[in-house]
């Protein structure tokens, strides 16, 4: 059978062209209705479900160096080092004792000291009434060298490390009481020698002054020496800055700065001084030694308080708005009735699916961005993390005509492009753990500018209901009202973080509101939005603090303001060697607000200062 003939194409007319053009269009017109349709009723949420169950991405946290302010510029001083022939005998490397006294050498010169080695009982019996000894790591002391320290101790001042005088002249173990005795303490004993090792210094403590409040020193992991006494001023802690106990409980002290009856000022630490576990730790522990031993020769120390108007510690109260994103509404009516201050950080894809709520959390509180759709921003390359931030502060400005200045990033997560992605898209501050290094805002440098990163360092309602299981609103209540005390205690930030399919209920409500109003009666807590903090520690920053002391051991103290803006209702905070004892009334002058002496010493209340504002005090010391 002979094969078909194919039939000739049929020729192209202009109307058979415009024909299949118009079925095209209508095909593709159905297509992009059919996806807008689709878009429209898909479960949004369960792209956030995915974003959350994708394996995290590395991510190299990047650690911000802590700026210190100037130490005290002083008048010619001495400090008398205590060199120990038979306790250099006890550490195996035979060279390591006397390297340990040349880096106490070094920090004390770098204070303005004359150093003076010393050696045997008498050495110490002709110090004179008020000089400094400095005694590093003295374990081995015999019995004449124990008579002479604690004679010092009653007439002179005293500053000593680790285990002094646990062992005899023959490095025979004798115990901690003489210790014990000398530091005035309740108990004394070795810490378990469990890595890592952590302190912590609180605000407020002398040995810590210029220290951001709550930051944590990792030191190389010893059995070192823990006590417990009144007179605490670090102490040493687990991971998430919770104080260890000490022998028979009680919070375990791992230094003290103590003024005796008779006047003296006795400062003991509970390590040796080399031992920071990086430079950076190692940097903090030489100026925790530094400032113990300006304070023990008697110079005045100073910093600004961390927080404006005389307030002890901050509380901001966040919610991630994400899953069920309509429980949002339950928070933001109850504390806007109630005048409390709330940030929310929404997703933004889901935020364009309930426009009617944008009002209602824009009028309780303050805006900020959890990304566009809960994926990790954090670890990506520096493209993808600058689109996402950009593309979310655009969704937040469209859905509520505000534009966003905080960021809490997915998991909590970032590295150090994305500080620079936020901070170069208009942003202000990250809010986001920080591995607990510290319970104080941290500020970053990069290239577009200053960001901050404030820290959650306390549970969030997801750890109390879903990790631990506590489902009561009492127990989430607990839960914030314990985060608030402990910031109380470091002097630092409470950062109050919870989540939209969490907080489902009006009890659950009422016990984050329950938290805020425990902030409130407490007198002495900040309870602001997240962006008032982050511009109140920037502005802080800019303060430069000097102490200057004069010949007759007068202290002048300068600040300047050296940013862009005012800085209004700051306080200074005067560590004094005494009680204040040895100080005339200050010379406040006209612009000073308010002053006062208290245990910790004094504390000024400054007036606004605008940029490139300069106030002066005037500490005149009494005659002899």
């Amino acid at each position: 059978m002979a094969a078909p003939v194919a039939e000739p194409p049929r020729p192209r007319t202009p109307w058979t062209w415009g024909a299949a053009i118009l079925l095209l269009g209508t095909l593709v017109a159905g297509l992009v209705g059919g996806a807008i349709l689709l878009w429209r009723y898909i479960d949004v949420d369960s792209l956030i479900e995915a974003a959350m169950d994708e394996a995290p991405l590395p991510v190299e946290a990047p650690l911000a160096e802590v700026a210190l302010p100037e130490l005290p510029a002083t008048v010619a001083w001495t400090a008398h080092i205590y060199v120990s022939p038979r306790s250099a005998s006890f550490f195996p490397d035979r060279d390591y004792y006397a390297a340990l006294i040349e880096r106490w050498e070094s920090a004390l010169a770098a204070v303005g000291a004359a150093v003076e080695l010393v050696s045997g009982a008498a050495a110490i019996e002709s110090l004179a009434a008020g000089d400094l000894l400095v005694i590093p790591a003295a374990v081995c002391l015999d019995m004449r060298e124990r008579e002479a320290i604690l004679g010092h101790a009653e007439r002179g001042h005293l500053l000593a490390t680790w285990a002094l005088g646990a062992r005899d002249e023959n490095c025979d173990w004798l115990g901690f009481e003489y210790l014990r005795d000398l530091a005035g303490a309740e108990t004394a004993g070795t810490l378990e020698a469990r890595p890592p090792t952590y302190l912590v210094v609180p605000h407020g403590s002398v040995v810590a002054a210029g220290l951001p409040p709550g930051t944590r020193l990792e030191i190389r992991t010893e059995p070192w020496i823990t006590l417990r006494a009144g007179a605490s001023n670090i102490f040493w802690s687990d991971w998430a800055l919770n104080p260890l106990s000490a022998p028979e409980g009680g919070a375990g002290s791992g230094a003290i700065a103590r003024t005796t009856p008779s006047g003296t000022r006795i400062a003991w630490f509970g390590y040796r001084l080399d031992v920071g576990a990086s430079p950076a730790d190692q940097r903090l522990l030489d100026r925790l030694a530094q400032n113990a031993a300006l304070w023990a020769a008697g110079h005045v120390l100073a910093e600004v308080d961390p927080w404006p108007s005389g307030y002890r510690a901050a509380m901001a109260v966040t919610q991630d708005v994400e899953h069920s994103f309509t429980n949002s509404r339950r928070l933001a009516e109850r504390f806007s009735e109630r005048g409390l201050p709330l940030t929310f950080f929404v997703v933004t894809q889901l935020a364009r699916e309930h426009p009617e709520l944008a009002g209602v959390l824009a009028d309780a509180g303050e805006l900020g961005s959890h990304s566009v759709d809960h994926r990790q921003v954090g670890g990506r390359p520096w493209s993808a993390q600058l689109a996402a931030v950009n593309q979310a502060r655009a969704d937040i400005a469209a859905w509520s005509g505000r534009q966003p200045l905080g960021f809490r990033p997915p998991r909590e997560l970032f590295d150090s492009l994305t500080l620079e992605a936020w901070r170069q898209s208009g942003g202000l501050y990250l809010a986001a753990a920080n591995a607990a290094r510290s319970a104080a805002p941290e500020i970053f440098g990069v290239a577009s500018g200053r960001v901050v990163v404030l820290p959650r360092v306390v549970d969030d309602d997801y750890t109390v209901i879903v990790t631990r299981g506590q489902t009561r609103s009492d127990s989430l209540r607990a839960a914030f009202v314990g985060g608030l005390e402990k910031m109380r205690s470091l002097g630092g930030l409470s950062l109050v973080t919870l989540h939209s399919q969490l907080i489902n209920s009006r009890r659950r409500v009422a016990a984050v509101e329950s938290a805020a109003r425990a902030a409130q009666e407490a007198g002495d807590v900040w309870l602001v939005g997240t962006s008032q903090i982050a511009e109140w520690w920037l502005s802080r920053s800019e303060l430069e603090l000097t102490v200057h002391e004069r010949e007759d051991r007068s202290a002048i103290l300068s600040l300047r303001n050296n940013g862009a803006s005012a800085v209004e209702s700051a306080w200074l905070h005067v560590y004094l060697p005494e009680d204040g004892d040895s100080f005339a009334a200050p010379e406040l002058g006209d612009m000073i607000l308010e002053s006062h002496y208290g245990s910790g010493g004094l504390r000024v209340r400054l007036p606004a200062i605008e940029p490139g504002g300069f106030v002066e005090i005037l500490l005149p010391r009494r005659p002899a």
